[in-house]
């Protein structure tokens, strides 16, 4: 059986809220844009990127890099597969404080056919499936060193359109292959990763830290 109403979506979306734990409030907020800015970027911006990050990972960097947020969003656009990633076109910005908050947008069908309410998913008409919900994600990054450089983003905030919903939801509304993001294998050649406003900074080890 198939809902043609167009409120079958607020229904699905209200019983996916509720598996989570938020209000009956939250149900039309989770509908709502939030506003997300997008970062404008070039093709420059991720030839730049691209350089920096190949000389990191050669080990022939060993002053600071700097990506600024521009680079690195023209990077992740051009570079990054989809499956790496749970949403589509995502933003990233860059805060002080170590602060990374990453915006994108989920399809209605994937976001339930992913979650506990997967087989409610065959309900949807094709036109309500592809109606976007915005996902925001606010993380603290923080470098691991071993067994190898890695950095984790501990996942402190979310938010499903203007509705913000317990962090332990992204494990349940995701496979585990979709949340790879959070922990990113980096080079040997990394020490260290600084966020900071606008810009993400790189250093690499010394010679010293090397043998």
């Amino acid at each position: 059986m198939r809902v043609g109403c167009g409120g079958c979506l607020t229904l699905l979306i209200f019983g996916l809220i509720a598996t989570l734990g938020t209000s009956v409030w939250g149900t039309s907020r989770v509908l709502h844009d939030p506003g997300v800015t997008p970062i404008r970027t070039t093709a420059e911006d991720a030839a730049r990127a691209q350089q920096k990050l190949f000389r990191l990972v050669r080990g022939s960097a060993t002053d600071p890099l700097v990506l600024s947020e521009a680079e690195l969003n023209a990077f992740v656009s051009r570079n990054v597969e989809r499956t790496e990633m749970p949403f589509d076109q995502p933003v990233i910005y860059l805060r002080d404080g170590d602060v990374v908050e990453i915006a994108g947008q989920v399809p209605v069908g994937r976001l339930l056919a992913d979650s506990p309410l997967g087989g409610l998913a065959g309900l949807l008409p094709e036109r309500w499936s592809a109606h976007p919900v915005w996902l925001r994600v606010g993380a603290h990054a923080q470098l691991e060193r071993r067994p190898r450089p890695r950095l984790r983003l501990d996942v402190r905030r979310l938010s499903l359109g203007q509705q913000r919903v317990p962090v332990v939801a992204l494990r349940l509304l995701f496979e585990p292959a979709r949340l790879r993001f959070v922990r990113l294998t980096l080079p040997d050649a990394v020490a260290e990763v600084r966020i900071q406003s606008g810009r993400v900074v790189i250093r690499p080890t010394s010679s010293r830290e090397r043998i």
